[in-house]
């Protein structure tokens, strides 16, 4: 009995033990499916989704940048991403051929992607052409699929190239207006999602997914692509012409603040960028108009006859008497002509250029009064160009400034600006006396062509009188018509101007080398266009400015009167017989010295000699330049 009692409790621990061990694996296996089903299930639908739903991105269109007038000048056109699905791949030799030889990639590095079947798409070029595209189709090449991408092209190469900038092969704005106004330009990615098999073959009549793209908002800048046309062409002249380090355009509407055009030379094209080259890359694609600062040299005395003018410390008939240079603090400050331009008016001593008449100036208005207006002609801080990288120029420390310093200002020496500065300060001086902002961009529009943003006339500060800027701007046409703006004149239109000659400095010291600049803008009495010219180390021989700047400034006034059917406000016949009294400069060169002051004697013009020499070796103005009478030819022996 006790026996048989031990068996049936032998056979009931068997048997809890079974329904234990299955009541476990059975708990296992829900625990499982619950793990698969809730905690892990959208990791697991993702990685199921990814052998079987293809997800192709819907890259946004970036906005298009256009000029004034609607004429597109960066683009953004259909290009394709390639991609490979290894596992679809039949022939791994085959494929990557095909690619290496249509994209031009290397062999390997292409092999490698199509046999790798550990992930389930690599990547094999981006932005590749429709045509490259077509051809690899015609290949009817397995594993291989084609996403829609966007590309920027700008149609004009190297135009505008500074202003505009560029991108990365993302489409990421990296310089210029592309970097300034990326967040507008950039648009929205959309998708679409495909159904597939499990070697990457789409399957027809399954339900997919789409969001679409939306576009970048456009651009219409204040640039004017006729006028910057023209400053383009200028710009490739002083370049071959003067062979320079640099040259720089402005031309600026004086009234608005709008940049009508803006290049420099050495440029790029945007089409073609030398990202292998960083040094090159960074150099070229810089805008000098507001990165680069320089001293303006005699175009600034343009603002201290204006300051001087508005505090009532000179007027027009005020008299001067140089003898050829001022001492101040000991220091001698020569005037250009050795000799001086002995008793003379403001205008004259703006018209002759005349240092000792703006050193006298500078130490007329004072150290107070003289940084006040800094200030107010937007000089020594950014302006706040709508552009990435503005400096804001180098004015000496207030502090530190001594009475020779202040003396130097007056002239344009001992202060930087940028280019953009002192265009925009002389806009103020002839537009009534109102210190504007420059910009570049107009308006921002969807791609519905609804404006969602707009840039207008935005005044800074009120620097002078209209009284005062009246008399300025017939002293400035004076300069065109007595004296070495000569090069600027057209018969007919009244243009004003100021030349500009500055020695460069390295390491403290006079280096020989110059910046020589050109300032002015028509018609005089009412400026509707201001164009700075300014010529960065001409190396040709000649480095006045009124030989290497000036003839450039005039091409490209006489394109804006042709573009823009400007009629001749000036007196045409008085101006044709002035410039038939204009003199052509012989060639000196080489001539005995007193045979040259002989010829330019009888030719009524005047001469300063620099030397010792018993021939001359350079003239200033060179051979064939046109001259008034009773100009000062400086003969160096």
């Amino acid at each position: 009995m006790s026996n048989k009692n031990y068996s049936i409790f032998s056979i009931q621990k068997r048997l809890l033990a079974i329904i234990l061990l299955i009541t476990f694996i059975f708990s296992l296996l829900i625990f499982r499916l619950c793990y698969i089903q809730i905690i892990n299930a959208e990791n697991l639908l993702k990685k199921g989704e990814s052998q079987w739903i293809r997800d192709l991105p819907l890259n946004a269109k970036r906005g298009t940048i256009y000029d004034k007038n609607g004429v597109a000048l960066a683009v953004s056109y259909t290009s394709y991403n390639i991609y490979v699905r290894a596992i679809s791949v039949k022939d791994p030799s085959g494929v990557t051929k095909a690619l290496t030889d249509v994209l031009n990639l290397n062999y390997e590095t292409v092999y490698q992607k199509v046999t790798n079947r550990l992930v389930s798409e690599s990547l094999i070029k981006l932005q590749v052409d429709s045509a490259d595209v077509e051809k690899l189709k015609s290949y009817n090449l397995e594993g291989i699929y084609y996403s829609e991408n966007n590309k920027r092209y700008y149609p004009y190469g190297d135009f505008l190239s500074q202003v505009l900038g560029y991108t990365t092969i993302d489409n990421i704005g990296q310089s210029g207006l592309e970097l300034f106004y990326n967040k507008f330009l950039t648009g929205i990615d959309g998708y679409t999602y495909k159904q597939t098999s499990i070697r990457g073959e789409e399957i027809l009549n399954t339900l997919d997914s789409y969001v679409p793209s939306i576009s970048g908002n456009n651009l219409y800048l204040t640039i004017d692509y006729n006028i910057q046309k023209l400053a383009e062409n200028a710009c490739e002249e002083i370049m071959i012409n003067e062979k320079p380090k640099s040259a720089t355009i402005i031309v600026m509407d004086p009234n608005t603040g709008e940049i009508l055009a803006n290049t420099s030379k050495p440029s790029l094209d945007l089409n073609n960028l030398p990202r292998d080259n960083i040094t090159m890359l960074n150099a070229n694609s810089k805008n000098l108009s507001l990165v680069d600062v320089y001293e303006p040299g005699s175009t600034f005395k343009v603002l201290t006859t204006a300051m001087a003018l508005e505090e009532g410390l000179t007027s027009p008939n005020d008299r001067f008497y140089d003898p050829g240079y001022r001492v101040v603090d000991g220091q001698k400050i020569r005037c250009w002509r050795l000799h001086g331009h002995g008793s003379q008016t403001m205008t004259e001593g703006l018209c002759n250029s005349c240092n000792a008449v703006f050193v006298d100036l500078a130490l007329r208005l004072g150290e107070e009064r003289l940084y006040s207006y800094f200030e107010k002609f937007g000089l020594g801080s950014s302006l706040n160009v709508d552009f990435p990288g503005e400096s804001g120029g180098i004015i000496m420390n207030r502090e530190t400034a001594q009475k020779v310093d202040l003396a130097r200002m007056g002239f344009g020496q001992a202060i930087a600006t940028t280019p953009m500065q002192l265009i925009n300060a002389i806009c103020s001086v002839v537009n009534g006396g109102t210190l504007l902002k420059p910009y570049y961009v107009n308006k921002i529009t969807n791609s519905f062509d609804v404006t969602i943003k707009e840039n207008t006339r935005t005044e800074l500060n009120k620097v002078i009188s209209n009284k005062t800027s009246d008399t300025i701007k017939m002293m400035f046409e004076e300069v065109i018509k007595k004296a070495n703006g000569v090069n600027a004149f057209i018969p007919g239109y009244r243009v004003a101007g100021k030349t500009g000659t500055s020695q460069k400095y390295e390491d403290g010291k006079i280096n020989g080398k110059y910046v020589s600049s050109f300032v002015g803008g028509f018609p005089a009495d009412n400026p509707e266009y201001i164009c700075l010219v300014v010529v960065d180390e001409p190396s040709s021989g000649a480095y006045y400015g009124s030989i290497v700047a000036t003839p450039y400034a005039k091409k490209v006034f006489e394109g804006i009167i042709k573009y823009k059917q400007i009629s001749p406000t000036g007196d045409l016949e008085s101006d044709l017989k002035l410039m038939e009294e204009n003199i052509t400069m012989p060639n000196l060169v080489g001539m005995s010295l007193s045979k040259a002051i002989s010829t330019l004697t009888s030719l009524n013009l005047q001469y300063e000699i620099d030397g010792e020499g018993e021939f001359v070796l350079t003239q200033t103005p060179p051979p064939n330049t046109k001259v008034r009478e009773r100009s000062i030819i400086l003969l160096e022996t």
